[in-house]
């Protein structure tokens, strides 16, 4: 969808409502006042089934008695009449409508009836819908006020944050805690069950809007979560998500360690944490990043804290070193210039800074701007704690906004007001405060993440669409492929395999031990049996033919696998499958039998390249090992980046496949390279959609 299209539901010249009437209950009458609280620019018409005059706005019986066609309908009657409402909407020419009407798919089967109705007239009559479910949309730039309850705009501050909900409630809530934070507002979108226009089209569209700068979301489900990651990774705008719907649910037993490891909610960080998305666990927390996001970002991990206690002081460092900000020292001119101010000659030359024997307020500021000048400071935080005669406060608070602006650099003011003063210490100007340490250091954190990433950037890495054509015939819904097809696949993308053949009976099996050579490995070909050893399955150190004749009788498959016996060397795991919301997703972690034990992994959205694959290698606990831990040779870690971008490659050039193991991929001593010892990959009968 063209996000011009969302533009324009945004900023409609003319908009009718449907389902007006006079009764003190009705809901499109609230939308009407709130369109006239909000003064809004275009021109209103009513749709109902008396005509009147309603709100100052006039209010039709029939769609094509309304001067004009307007740009915007908003629909809210009972959901028996959505759909020939719609028809005459797109009989007329109006090309995009919000439906605001519930009673749909969340309701059941009748419900998702109506929808494929809703999308079939919508498609025929060429028009866009936003819901149904859905209050719609809050423009604060131009006044345009959806909500079917009543909205003031008292209740609101004009800025520059916007936010996208499938919840109406909680855009709701959070007009509620910016308003209390003093923190402004610019667009407010509520989605419903996004039947035409969800998430990604509104943020396609907020992207390009001049007025929004971070940009807020709310998701229950990330449908087409690739996209969602294309587009914040491709903006320089803050994108802040609170992810709902993350409670768990059960499991089934996996026939995959990939399965096994790599969850839902490993899968939505990683997709996050590539994408540059910031990840917030509350509304609360998403505010904080709107606050943090009005000052210049924080450059680097440097900061200065200071504060007027020193458990304060204590409080604050432990929560930079929490957050991962360094503390460096102060020069001593520090030093000497507090001490010229301080009453009893106490006060330490350390960072966190303890001003307990300061007692100017103006004097604050001095220290803070000495603070900012440094070169090697990034930011500062001083928590101020003020007497209940101090009249200063409302100095400090402009005299941090002018520093943090005039030196580029994040100045984060902490404090715990008088009950009187609170509100008004809020509303005095723009700059934002934090009532609490972690708070403020939380968010400081995140505008460290945020400038890091989109200044070091290289080229946008494309999260799209993914899929080719399939590799190989599936028959049936899904189904193992045959070792024969896994190790033609490794071989195809760069992954080295150990050296194999696949036999029936004694007899090839000798035969092909010849060819490979002493001493061999005897493995089931058998594709469910997923812990081999525990099975019985596996038998190692095979060195003549007589051996090999006791291990046919010992293990009992229909087909085996014969291997030659890999040199020692690091046991790792890399896995994939294909997920629902994201697509191809790669794994790695330390392998072997013990993996679901140790779940030492790390998990990447695919594609991948060289620096993500070395990355993903120093993730893990277990990465000294790979390094060469107590002695031992560092292991060919460049073979391992060769075998996780293969797979990569493999899983984004082939939607057929869902799941596949490698475990173990042995990493042989540097300079030797790897093998992939065991592979088991699950595909679908017909390509799917990633």
């Amino acid at each position: 969808m063209d996000h011009r299209d969302i533009e324009r539901m945004f900023f409609p010249e003319s908009v009718v409502i449907c389902g007006v009437s006079e009764g003190p209950g009705n809901l499109g009458r609230e939308i009407l006042k709130n369109l006239n609280r909000f003064a809004f620019a275009g021109r209103v018409y009513g749709l109902g089934r008396v005509a009147m005059e309603l709100e100052g706005v006039r209010v039709f019986t029939d769609l094509e008695e309304i001067p004009e066609i307007p740009e915007l309908a908003v629909i809210l009657v009972p959901a028996g009449a959505v759909v020939a409402l719609l028809d005459a909407c797109g009989r007329i020419g109006i090309g995009r409508v919000v439906i605001q009407t519930g009673g749909f798919s969340e309701f059941g089967a009748e419900g998702k009836g109506m929808e494929d109705e809703i999308r079939r007239v919508a498609r025929e009559r060429d028009m866009t819908c936003m819901g149904p479910n859905c209050v719609g949309i809050v423009n604060m730039e131009n006044g345009l006020c959806l909500p079917f309850f009543a909205f003031s705009p008292a209740e609101v501050t004009r800025g520059a944050n916007s936010f996208i909900s499938q919840s109406g409630g909680l855009v709701h809530e959070l007009m509620r805690r910016c308003l209390a934070e003093n923190v402004g507002i610019s667009k407010l979108t509520s989605i419903g069950n996004k039947l035409m226009v969800d998430g990604n089209d509104v943020l396609d569209f907020l992207i390009t809007d001049r007025e929004t700068g971070a940009i807020g979301i709310y998701l229950e489900d990330a449908k087409n979560g690739r996209r969602l990651m294309d587009l914040a990774s491709r903006t320089d705008k803050p994108v802040i998500v609170f992810k709902g719907n993350t409670s768990p649910v059960s499991t089934e037993v996996a026939s995959f360690h990939t399965a096994a490891l790599l969850g839902d909610e490993g899968v939505l960080h990683a997709a996050f944490m590539q994408a540059g998305i910031h990840r917030v666990a509350s509304l609360r927390e998403m505010v904080d990043c709107f606050k943090i996001f009005s000052l210049p970002p924080m450059k680097g991990p440097n900061l200065v804290a200071m504060s007027r206690s020193g458990g304060q002081a204590v409080t604050l460092a432990d929560e930079a070193y929490r957050h991962g900000f360094t503390l460096p020292g102060l020069p001593p001119a520090f030093s000497h210039r507090i001490r010229e101010e301080g009453k009893a000659g106490v006060i330490r030359n350390t960072n966190p800074l303890d001003l307990g024997d300061v007692f100017n307020d103006l004097f604050f500021l001095e220290v803070a701007e000495m603070a900012l000048k440094e070169p090697t400071v990034d930011g500062l935080v001083f928590f101020y704690d003020y007497a209940y005669d101090k009249p200063g406060t409302f100095d400090i608070i402009t005299g941090m906004e002018r520093l943090s602006h005039s030196y580029e650099k994040p100045a984060v003011l902490c404090m715990i007001p008088d009950k009187a003063d609170w509100f008004a210490l809020k509303y005095f100007a723009s700059f934002p405060w934090f009532s609490e340490p972690e708070s403020a250091l939380g968010a400081l954190q995140h505008s460290l993440a945020h400038y890091r990433r989109k200044s070091g950037k290289g080229p946008a890495v494309s999260f799209g669409p993914t899929g080719a054509a399939p590799a190989f015939d599936a028959p049936g819904p899904c189904r193992i492929a045959s070792a024969a097809e896994a190790l033609t696949l490794m071989r195809a993308y760069g992954v080295p395999v150990v050296r194999q053949e696949a036999v029936t009976d004694r007899a090839q099996g000798i035969e092909a031990a010849h060819r490979i050579g002493y001493p061999v490995a005897l493995k089931s070909a058998e594709p469910f049996i997923l812990h081999k050893t525990e099975a019985g399955a596996v038998r190692l150190h095979i060195g003549s033919d007589e051996e090999l004749g006791k291990a046919f009788d010992a293990v009992a498959a229909e087909v085996y696998l014969l291997q030659a016996m890999a040199g020692d060397g690091v046991e790792t795991i890399i896995g994939a499958r294909r997920d629902p919301e994201f697509g191809p997703v790669i794994m790695f972690g330390l392998g072997g039998i013990f993996v679901e034990v140790l779940k030492d992994v790390t998990v990447r959205v695919a594609p991948i390249d060289e620096a993500d694959a070395r990355r993903m290698i120093g993730e893990i606990k277990g990465a000294p090992l790979l390094a060469g831990a107590r002695g031992t040779a560092p292991a060919d870690r460049e073979a391992l980046v060769d075998a996780l971008v293969g797979v990569s490659r493999l899983l984004v050039d082939h939607a057929e496949i869902l799941t596949l193991d490698i475990n173990p991929f042995r990493v042989f001593t540097q300079g030797k390279g790897g093998a992939a010892l065991d592979v088991k990959i699950e595909c679908a009968a017909r390509r799917t959609s990633p």
